[in-house]
């Protein structure tokens, strides 16, 4: 039973290794070239393996979160003064998404397996200088679907198959397309479970065959909406969220000492 359960210049970033700091330069050269941090709207990889059966819903409420929870990202990122400036890039995430990005490379195996992307780099200088910052945070929400263990709620039996999850992978780039810092996330953790294993069903009807079921559309909503007030810092929003912003802002600190940090405001 165990067994059974358990100029276009194109640019590739290769979201490699595993989780934790993903600085791709020392942290002198990335504190040298980026002191003003560009953010842009987040984005979602419409074309990846999103399979859930309402899917098209399901995607229309990644976009309406990514847009409202975004300002709490920046936050985050501004909270500890480690840049000079993180400023808010304007922009359609849709259209932005089909400028920029012209490709896509699966990478890793197993609850490794994520997205790199190709992106034009013959946009990514006059998108930086129209903005006047040094660099852009880029963050592509994905689906894929990948080999990953699921436990009971016993903590006692698992199985081992390919589940659909949504993912994040984020990155930040230069004008020249030089990638300074990568993340998708460590093994096994996604951003939003779409499927799950029904062990209870099995287990009502005494057998080891166990169903990999869709979480409801309802279900995946109240999870995006579940709020994280109070937690972590004084910022707050919806906690899936809270918590992959809090976990972006802890790896892209670049440890600078700002020189207007101690003056007074």
């Amino acid at each position: 039973m165990m067994s059974r359960w358990l100029s276009i210049a194109m640019v590739a970033v290769l979201l490699a290794g595993c989780g934790g700091k993903s600085f791709t330069v020392p942290k002198a050269e990335y504190r040298e070239k980026v002191r003003t941090l560009g953010v842009l709207p987040l984005m979602v990889d419409e074309g990846s393996t999103i399979s859930h059966p309402d899917r098209e819903t399901l995607i229309g409420l990644l976009h309406q979160y990514n847009a409202s929870t975004r300002d709490l990202l920046i936050s985050l990122l501004k909270e500890d003064k480690q840049y000079f400036d993180v400023r808010a890039i304007a922009g359609d995430p849709r259209e932005m998404f089909g400028r920029l990005v012209i490709g896509q490379n699966p990478r890793g195996r197993g609850d490794e397996e994520h997205i790199g992307y190709v992106f034009n780099a013959a946009e990514i200088a006059p998108l930086i200088e129209r903005n006047v910052v040094d660099a852009i945070l880029v963050v592509i929400f994905n689906g894929v679907d990948r080999d990953e263990k699921r436990w009971d709620r016993t903590k006692l039996t698992y199985l081992r198959a390919d589940y659909n999850v949504i993912l994040a992978s984020a990155m930040v780039l230069t004008a020249d397309g030089q990638v300074l810092w990568e993340f998708h996330g460590k093994p096994g953790e996604s951003f939003l479970p779409l499927q799950y294993p029904d062990f209870d069903e099995a287990h009502y009807n005494k057998t080891e065959e166990v169903k990999i079921r869709y979480i409801s559309l309802a279900g995946l909503e109240r999870t995006l909406a579940e709020r994280a007030d109070g937690m972590f810092s004084s910022a707050s929003g919806p906690l899936p969220y809270h918590r992959l912003y809090e976990q972006l802002a802890a790896e892209l600190d670049p440890g600078m000492i700002n020189p207007l940090r101690n003056q007074p405001k």
